[in-house]
């Protein structure tokens, strides 16, 4: 179960991978997904041709699939009780060089469950909040909204006549302490309009 969180690459490989040697990158023994006791490092340490893994009982790993569009190839690992029968225990995708352990059924049910269950705890928390309890009607459910707080009543009322008349004077106020600070109103008279004005003004010699 670690392995689904695991990922194993080796740069040196990834130039030049493709689907006639990924099962020997694969079978490295740095790799940590590689069962370095299974046929396929048997066959490679006795140099034998690879057909002979079909007479050979234990684990084994198998070139399953490849999509050359998305540069995606699957290894399997199975266990082989004979030239016919097989028994599947893992698949790891190859994607852009960096080996993956495909999730089993059970972490894929894990997952889906943890995710429903979530949801349902969601739901029923919203749901307890609506139930209410009264001696004349005992156990009874109420889907009004809930009344806002005090300061979302503040926030939501109008200010009073008093709070605008305060406003107002302060306004008033800050704006004769700093008229001098004020922006003067009217268009705006640029430097190139002022010397034409001025060359307007001069008298003709």
């Amino acid at each position: 179960s670690s392995g689904i969180n695991a990922e194993y690459g080796d740069s040196n490989w990834i130039p030049q991978l493709s689907p006639h040697n990924v099962l020997a990158y694969f079978c490295q023994r740095s790799n940590l997904f590689y069962d370095k006791t299974c046929n396929n490092e048997v066959a490679k340490m006795q140099r034998l041709n690879p057909s002979q893994l079909l007479h050979m009982k234990g684990i084994e790993y198998i070139l399953l699939h490849v999509d050359e569009p998305s540069d995606l190839m699957i290894i399997r690992k199975q266990e082989r009780h004979s030239p016919s029968h097989v028994v599947p225990l893992a698949n790891y995708y190859v994607l852009q060089g960096t080996i993956y352990q495909a999730p089993d059924l059970h972490h894929v049910l894990n997952s889906r469950l943890a995710g429903t269950l979530f949801h349902l705890q969601e739901a029923l928390d919203k749901t307890l909040k609506m139930s209410r309890y009264d001696p004349n009607k005992g156990h009874y459910w109420s889907f009004d909204p809930p009344a806002p707080s005090k300061e979302e009543k503040l926030r939501s009322e109008p200010c009073s006549q008093f709070q605008r008349e305060s406003v107002d004077k302060l306004i008033d106020i800050l704006t004769k302490k700093y008229q001098h600070f004020m922006l003067r109103t009217g268009p705006v008279v640029t430097e190139q309009q002022n010397l034409k004005q001025e060359s307007k003004d001069e008298p003709q010699r």
